[in-house]
């Protein structure tokens, strides 16, 4: 089994992008976040002036010292800092929410944007990964990354400054040991990142293996591939072990190290200021100061050092999620047409681009196309369709069928040659008044979770619940619905697993044809259903088709006798066009098929007597 899925490369500025896309509408809750941050630092310091003060006034008068304002003292700063704790809690919290729906609705809108092209290239799993476990890692990260920064920094700060006020000579000393652990911290962030980046692509792999994995469960069963897929998805997990190892090596190694610096800094602290303070030059109170303040500056220390590692482990999901935002659609109306729709909007138009809105006729004008450069799947096609017409399209598989009408839909746009409607090229067009004019009906049919009603809804959100059972009428499905538990209030499962194969094609029929559609396309509509299922939708087609441009990809010749035009398909050519009983009299490949075809059916039809 071996899954597709992409590796978004390291990128510079990936942060700053980030940055600027969540703290501009942001920006209040991350102001009010860094004051909080910030003042709860400053009372966080405080304790220990209050504490040198009151050892030094203890050392001078003894019992008669006013021991009353430092317990006023004392309780107005645990208050302070017991409020500001709450209170910055609360918005790293809300700020946290934020973030992570505001990238996972930009993440999934985005997604929307995006051509066919991009889906074909990434697996299911691997998007996951972005929108759910990147997302709310980065989430967590800005917003009680921004509260840890912007409480241990200014504290640290704070803690230099006072040292140095206190005895600048002591100070030097304790805070020259901090070069160090920079240098040495720097050293750990650059391999926490690259380990980070290894273990985050590891991961996204077996998301997407794991994703396939259930979504094909029944062909693993049936191929008996279960044993298989368990040793290949166990490579992968030791794999994710090991990098996992290795990562939580670096960082745990990381903490004591600083450990062992504030720990130096600590004792430099206690020798020196004790001798200080018998030779009488430095109070006992002072000395109280800097062994607590340097034992202080272990917490913000780790916590930053722990932040900053924990940045740069977030770094590659940053990278990956603004990779995603980043990618442009291959296929998106250009800025001629965003301009028409924008003068179409203000002019109250017809239609979004101020076009005409019937679709009169349609030609494929010398199209070639391949989804790779190197490998043609069109061939100079040509092919011109007037409004109302039926196109059977015929062929081996693989000759081009569906993509040609890929193509027609605009999943996809010529390598060259033009596509016309009404004689002017499709791209000059918008996009979304294209494929509002398409009803499309697929080989597989794919069902929404929800009920019956809302997924032939989803065809046309403004339809009335009226319009819903006259189009499920249309194509015979009305009194199969009303058979069910509840009408059309039925809840269909996860991709319609409670209904047959039959059903599904019927009601994804009906949701094809609600928005009255200028082009119908079935691409392969009856090859999958049963015989009585296709027996109803022959029934429907005379009624669904009529006045409608209809592109059928057909498996059974048999269901297309009835179209206008059948275009005969090969190696990305057309070979033969004309009507069935044309073809027929011609007596080539079209007729070499349906011969075929003809003979396949009747011996089945024997056996089965």
């Amino acid at each position: 089994m071996t899954t597709q899925y992409n590796s978004t490369p390291a990128r510079k500025g990936a942060w700053k992008t980030l940055f600027l896309m969540v703290y501009r509408p942001q920006k209040k809750l991350f102001h009010t976040l860094m004051a909080v941050a910030i003042f709860t630092a400053t009372i966080d310091a405080s304790f220990t002036l209050v504490t040198k003060s009151l050892v030094d006034d203890i050392v001078a008068n003894g019992v008669e010292a006013n021991l009353l304002k430092y317990a006023v003292l004392f309780t107005v700063l645990m208050l302070s800092i017991v409020s500001s704790i709450w209170y910055f809690i609360r918005l790293a919290g809300r700020l946290s929410t934020t973030l992570m729906y505001t990238l996972r609705k930009q993440s999934f809108e985005h997604l929307q944007s995006l051509s066919f092209t991009f889906f074909d290239n990434n697996a299911v799993g691997w998007l996951l990964a972005r929108i759910t476990s990147d997302t709310t890692r980065i989430a967590n990260v800005v917003a009680w990354g921004t509260l840890d920064l912007f409480w241990g920094i200014p504290f640290i700060l704070g803690i230099f400054t006072v040292l140095l006020i206190l005895d600048w000579q002591l100070g030097l000393v304790v805070l020259g040991l901090f070069p160090f652990l920079a240098a040495v911290a720097m050293w750990f962030n650059i391999r926490i990142l690259d380990s980070s980046r290894n273990l985050r692509r590891t991961n996204s792999r077996i998301t997407a293996v794991y994703n396939e994995s259930i979504s094909g469960v029944q062909t693993s069963k049936v191929l008996v591939r279960e044993d298989e897929n368990l040793k290949e998805f166990q490579n992968d997990t030791r794999k994710m072990y090991r990098l996992s190892m290795h990562n939580l090596l670096l960082t745990s190694a990381f903490y004591p190290f600083v450990n062992v610096f504030v720990s130096m800094a600590v004792g430099a602290a206690l020798w020196l200021g004790g001798v200080d303070v018998l030779a009488g030059t430095l109070t006992l109170g002072t000395l109280v100061a800097f062994m607590t303040y340097a034992r202080s500056l272990m917490d913000p220390m780790l916590e930053v050092s722990g932040k900053l590692a924990e940045l740069q482990r977030t770094t590659a999901c940053v990278e990956r999620v603004i990779g995603l935002l980043e990618v442009q659609p291959d296929i998106a109306d250009s800025e001629q047409v965003k301009k028409h729709i924008e003068q179409a909007l203000q002019s109250g138009a017809e239609t979004l681009d101020g076009g005409d809105a019937r679709i009169d006729t349609i030609e494929f004008r010398h199209v070639d196309f391949g989804y790779k450069a190197e490998e043609p799947v069109l061939k100079n096609f040509n092919l011109a369709v007037k409004a109302g017409a039926t196109v059977a399209l015929v062929g081996a598989t693989g000759s081009g069928k569906s993509t040609i009408v890929s193509l027609l839909c605009r999943f996809y746009e010529p390598t060259q040659g033009q596509i016309l409607i009404n004689g002017e090229d499709y791209r000059g067009r918008s996009l979304a008044w294209l494929q509002s004019n398409l009803g499309i009906v697929l080989q597989t049919p794919f069902l929404f979770t929800g009920t019956v009603r809302s997924n032939i809804r989803y065809g046309n959100l403004d339809a009335t619940d009226d319009e819903i059972v006259a189009a499920a009428k249309a194509v015979n499905v009305h009194d199969i619905i009303m058979q069910m538990e509840r009408g059309y209030d039925t809840e269909i499962q996860e991709g319609g697993n409670n209904l047959s194969t039959g059903q599904k094609q019927l009601i994804s029929f009906a949701r094809a044809i609600i928005g009255n559609p200028q082009i119908l396309v079935m691409d392969e509509a009856t090859s999958s259903v049963d015989t009585q299922t296709e027996h109803l939708l022959q029934q429907s087609l005379q009624t669904v088709l009529q006045g409608r441009t209809s592109f059928v990809i057909a498996h059974r010749l048999s269901t297309i006798r009835s179209a206008d035009t059948i275009v005969v398909i090969d190696q990305g050519e057309l070979v033969e066009q004309g009507s069935h009983d044309e073809l027929l009299a011609k007596k080539g490949r079209y007729f070499d098929l349906y011969r075929k075809q003809f003979q396949t059916e009747t011996e089945e039809e024997l056996l089965s007597q």
